[in-house]
């Protein structure tokens, strides 16, 4: 008769062990769904702060192209031809001498960046009179600003409609020898580039130059050469 009372305690306790490691399982379990939500949601918002970043540097590259594929440079120069004469001995003028000269005059450019790319480009065409044989062996030739800068860094704060709206996006701009434009736009360790090539010879001096007078050369615009997506900067 005692055996049966210790049987039934035995029991008791062993449906309280199941009962403790279940509750243990069921523990670990919620643990590991809440962990696993925590961590989709902080994916979630790494997700969208990425997708906002690529807005801002897409409305700012944007911004650039749409101003930049507007826009158009003319060179524009002053040549002239200047005879000079003597009197000889029997009173008549005769040609003595043929001087020419060629002043470079500001260009146009009518885009919303004129006051910065306008001397670039006028620095570039200077470059190309000089080395055009048309000016070989002319008496004056007088350039615009040698100086000018082919690089630029420039802040935007493009409209995206999201949190970033008002967040200045840091831009650098850099103009080749034949014209072309390379652009990078960066925000929080994510880049965007872009090329924008000449859609129309560069400008050129004639050979050889006839008509004096103020001459215009013939303009030059610029379209999308390429552009990548957002991607992400290496830690310095």
């Amino acid at each position: 008769m005692r055996a049966i009372p210790l049987k039934l305690r035995s029991q008791r306790g062993a449906s309280m062990l199941l009962a403790l490691l279940f509750l243990l399982i069921c523990s670990m379990v919620t643990a590991s769904i809440l962990m696993a939500a925590a961590a989709n949601a902080g994916k979630h918002r790494s997700n969208l702060e990425e997708h906002q970043t690529y807005l801002a540097l897409s409305s700012a590259v944007s911004l650039l192209c749409d101003e930049l594929n507007g826009a158009e440079y003319r060179g524009r120069y002053y040549y002239e031809v200047e005879e000079q004469y003597e009197e000889n001995d029997d009173g008549e003028l005769v040609l003595v001498d043929t001087l020419y000269y060629l002043d470079q005059s500001q260009g146009t450019y009518d885009g919303t960046f004129s006051p910065l790319l306008l001397a670039s480009f006028d620095r570039l065409f200077a470059d190309a009179i000089e080395a055009s044989p048309a000016v070989s062996g002319f008496d004056r030739i007088t350039y615009q600003s040698r100086t000018a800068p082919l690089a630029y860094n420039l802040t935007l704060t493009p409209d995206t409609g999201t949190s970033l709206d008002g967040q200045t996006i840091a831009v650098s701009l850099e103009i080749k020898e034949n014209y072309a434009m390379y652009f990078t736009a960066t925000l929080d360790n994510y880049t965007i580039r872009a090329e924008l090539t000449p859609t129309e010879s560069k400008p050129t001096l004639p050979n050889p130059l006839s008509g004096e007078g103020e001459k215009t050369t013939l303009p030059m615009k610029w379209k999308i050469g390429w552009i990548t997506t957002g991607e992400e900067e290496d830690e310095p």
